[in-house]
């Protein structure tokens, strides 16, 4: 399958790991669609196609198969002679299925069966990597997945944020910018980033900056009836570079998700010792540990008390930034490789009658 940018890091982020901590380990990359198809019908036909796509391209006999991003884990019907592994990152359209959120827009037919085929390959998978505790309990309680094939392992710093770690451009920070990263799905609540600003005093927190695709007409909208349209700067998608930039220049990191499966955004901010204010759903109180205040994602006045305390005192925000430095550190490459290498050991290991086909 393709790999959109998410999922893309995540392959790369996992291929650099193994070569460089578990060498014994030989890693390819198969994309079964290369080139993702345009238009409504293409596209449907592209992901019926995926597992037999698989079973064309997948005449060869690994080890383990690893299926890198659980919403396609169904083209594991089409991997052969070898056991399945599959990364389960979230299974949010499924919970938004089960009305899980309130908010959320209507889930398709189309996507209601999609993810039941998800849960079969997934119950069917010799293991099941679960990027989160959160998500682990998510996919065991949703799909009557055997508690014995789940194993947590949480993600590092992406490939390509952590070469921009390791460059020496400093850390400068600019006063009173809020920084946002993440897309316009319903989850990521970009409306309450825009309310959340709008409550802050403009003395203090003079500019929002939104990485992520184009803003929504609603979303514009709603910035012009806060008042703060003026004061809120549209970046759309950044590359590695530009949001390593933003991470050093900012001061504090506003994340309320509605849910995440992991939230790579709260981990890479202290990373590279950004003070972060996030809410407590899904994995996000997994990935801040006690360092970050997480509070809930409809708790305006609880963001903007603590935005501002990280505004207004120098000190406090010195000593959330060394605490998410020492936090990130945690989440390392080599931790990584080693949780995955063990995985995959473990899954060739198999019996054959639980193996995937």
């Amino acid at each position: 399958m393709a790999l959109p940018g998410s999922m893309r890091a995540y392959a790369e982020t996992l291929q650099r790991a193994l070569d460089l901590h578990a060498r014994d380990i030989d890693v390819q990359l198969l994309e079964l669609a290369p080139k993702t198809a345009s238009g409504p019908v293409a596209q449907r036909l592209e992901l019926l196609m995926l597992p037999i796509k698989a079973r064309l391209r997948g005449g060869r006999a690994p080890d383990v198969w690893h299926v890198l991003d659980g919403s396609r884990a169904y083209v594991a019907a089409g991997l052969r002679r070898a056991p399945v592994v599959v990364t389960v990152h979230d299974i949010i359209p499924w919970l938004q299925a089960q009305g899980r959120f309130a908010a959320a827009p209507a889930t398709g037919t189309g996507a209601r069966w999609l993810w039941r085929r998800n849960a079969n390959a997934m119950r069917k998978a010799a293991a099941l990597i679960c990027v989160s505790h959160s998500t682990e309990s998510d996919t065991r309680d949703s799909f009557g997945v055997a508690a014995h094939t789940c194993h947590v392992v949480a993600s590092p710093l992406p490939r390509g944020l952590s070469g921009e770690l390791g460059r020496s451009s400093k850390i400068q920070r600019e006063a009173g910018i809020m920084l946002h990263v993440g897309h316009n799905g319903f989850y990521k609540n970009r409306a309450q980033v825009l309310r959340i600003f709008a409550r802050l005093e403009p003395t203090i927190a003079r500019q929002l900056v939104m990485i992520g695709p184009p803003a929504t007409a609603e979303l514009h909208a709603l910035a012009g009836a806060l008042g703060i349209h003026e004061r809120v700067r549209w970046l759309g998608d950044a590359d590695d570079a530009l949001l390593a930039d933003w991470y050093r220049r900012a001061a504090v990191l506003v994340f309320p998700s509605l849910y995440e499966g992991y939230g790579w955004p709260v981990l890479e901010a202290m990373a590279f010792g950004l003070p972060v204010v996030c809410s407590n759903a899904g994995s996000l109180p997994e990935v801040a540990g006690d360092v970050v205040p997480c509070v809930a994602p409809d708790d305006i006045d609880g963001f903007v008390t603590h935005i501002e305390l990280l505004l207004r005192e120098p000190a406090r925000a010195a000593a959330a930034s060394a605490s998410g430095l020492q936090r990130a550190a945690a989440f390392s490459s080599e931790r990584f490789a080693h949780e995955m290498s063990a995985v995959y050991r473990s899954a060739a290991a198999t019996p054959r009658e639980r193996r995937q086909g």
